[in-house]
């Protein structure tokens, strides 16, 4: 069962099928953004854009079910930020690809929204939520390492940079090896 998160500024809902046009709008057809993300290949066309808005919904959306996780919706909550409500990016946990290291932290803010501490916000909250659970103690998250953004984000919520991986197929695609941040529920919980 999926349920609403909140923090000072934002809501964390559980993502919708509906949010298909948002989330190709705000993440998928912007080529900066997806330049971070797996499937990046894809959207130099809307219908490629639309097509890994759909892939990523679906892998989003399905695990809550059957592991206990999924990714939320990112949603403006105070009104300075935006009209209440709207879609922003999104933030949560999907199945790991790398054994024993628990659930991967997934996260995007659209562009318009950079600089205002959204990301680390909802991350903040999404760790929270997850070491609530007592069947996960352990999350990492992967970057490209010139994504510096996306380092400080992990960072600041206290994650460490434990190794480099290949992920994602990213020797293969000539984007070297990605850094490997973790973080387990004591050290959350010391930092709270």
């Amino acid at each position: 069962m999926t349920t609403t998160l909140k923090t000072k500024r934002l809501t964390l809902r559980p993502l919708e099928s509906s949010d298909w046009d948002a989330m190709t709008v705000t993440v998928m057809a912007d080529r900066g953004m997806m330049r971070w993300l797996p499937g990046s290949d894809e959207v130099s066309t809307e219908a490629g854009q639309r097509a890994v808005a759909s892939e990523y919904l679906k892998e989003f959306i399905t695990p809550w079910d059957e592991l206990g996780f999924g990714v939320r919706a990112i949603c403006i909550r105070d009104g300075e930020l935006g009209q209440v409500g709207d879609f922003i990016g999104y933030c949560g946990f999907i199945a790991g690809q790398i054994e024993d290291a628990g659930p991967e932290l997934a996260y995007a803010v659209g562009r318009s929204m950079w600089g205002n501490g959204l990301a680390t916000e909802a991350v903040l909250a999404s760790l929270g939520w997850i070491f609530t659970r007592p069947d996960f103690s352990r999350v990492y998250a992967v970057t490209d390492k010139e994504n510096t953004g996306s380092c400080l984000v992990l960072e600041k919520v206290g994650m460490q940079h434990e190794k480099d991986v290949d992920l994602y197929d990213s020797v293969a695609k000539g984007e070297g090896l990605l850094p490997f941040y973790v973080i387990e529920r004591e050290a959350y919980l010391l930092k709270r």
